[in-house]
């Protein structure tokens, strides 16, 4: 069993997924982009405060080249943060990546041993894809859906050998989806590429609890050397309740910044990309709470 938690240090995006509170349109959204002391001070919180030693560096998706290159430094900049201080694994969540976006990651990370790429492709259905994510690549990088899924091959041709796919679960019917996905994780996998899955669904979407225990059994035993991901989506008695079928269980907010000392942590409507609950329990308490025999990697908590 491994841990991670999310650290979002911008919601400024250029995409119109329909379901995400970082929609462009979206007016009622604060925007918000983090220092990099204000990253450092999270940082130093999730490590030492909430004893966990791998984090995700996450972004909304933009589009021209120079704000996509100024974004790209900034999440650049937090990974080698993360990585001078010892985190010891660093996934990254900023979208598609051009082989340019690429070979600046390649010349920029301090340590490209410990770092994931995390993206998704959501659906494998391009008609759904169009139609909750974006029709016109020419204004909206992540509405070219052939790019997107295009990155992950990309990134592994350029010599990267760890990465995190998955697809979005509740918008649309899961089980072309969840075929395709397991596909495109066996393609990797039989490289020796580490292959970490995700599939989150969305609060209050037409995927329930008995559907989603089928969805992670069937890709525990079919991708049985992927490391398949959980998230504090879910509730803990969930969480609980699959542990046997998954390997990562991340805690966290999809709040910028959100880490304190307190006893809870932010999940401000304002300000995240969506909202479980406004006071979050700390990724600490979360973990400690979690029904396993052993030690979960990456939480160091004696």
């Amino acid at each position: 069993m491994e841990t991670f938690v999310p650290l979002y240090i911008s919601n400024e995006c250029d995409s119109y997924c329909v379901m995400c509170g970082f929609n462009h349109s979206n007016s009622n959204v604060t925007r918000k982009v983090a220092t990099i002391d204000e990253i450092r001070e999270q940082l130093d919180i999730i490590k030492n405060h909430e004893k966990v030693s791998a984090v995700c560096i996450l972004t909304g998706e933009l589009f021209s080249p120079s704000s996509r290159m100024e974004n790209l430094k900034l999440v650049c900049e937090a990974i080698n943060v993360a990585i001078a201080v010892g985190f010891e694994k660093v996934f990254f969540n900023i979208g598609s990546l051009s082989n340019k976006e690429i070979d600046f990651i390649k010349n920029t990370v301090i340590d490209l041993s410990k770092i994931v790429l995390s993206l998704f492709q959501e659906t494998y259905d391009e008609q759904a894809y169009k139609k909750f994510f974006g029709l016109n690549p020419e204004k909206n990088a992540k509405a070219d859906f052939q790019n997107r899924i295009d990155t992950i091959d990309r990134w592994i041709s350029a010599g990267f050998s760890k990465i995190d796919i998955g697809v979005l679960l509740g918008f649309k019917e899961v089980e072309s989806d969840i075929e395709e996905l397991i596909s495109h994780a066996l393609r990797f996998i039989q490289f020796n590429v580490e292959t970490y899955i995700s599939t989150p669904r969305i609060k209050n979407g037409s995927v329930g609890d008995n559907e989603y225990r089928l969805i992670l059994n069937k890709i525990h035993n079919s991708v049985p050397n992927a490391k398949l991901i959980i998230t504090t989506r879910e509730k803990i008695e969930f969480i609980n309740s699959v542990i046997d079928l998954v390997s990562v269980v991340s805690p966290g907010s999809s709040d910028i910044c959100p880490y304190n000392r307190g006893q809870y942590i932010s999940n401000s409507n304002l300000t995240s990309q969506f909202v479980i609950d406004e006071k979050r329990l700390r990724p600490f308490d979360v973990l400690t709470r979690i029904n396993i025999d052993g030690s979960i990697r990456y939480f160091n908590v004696n």
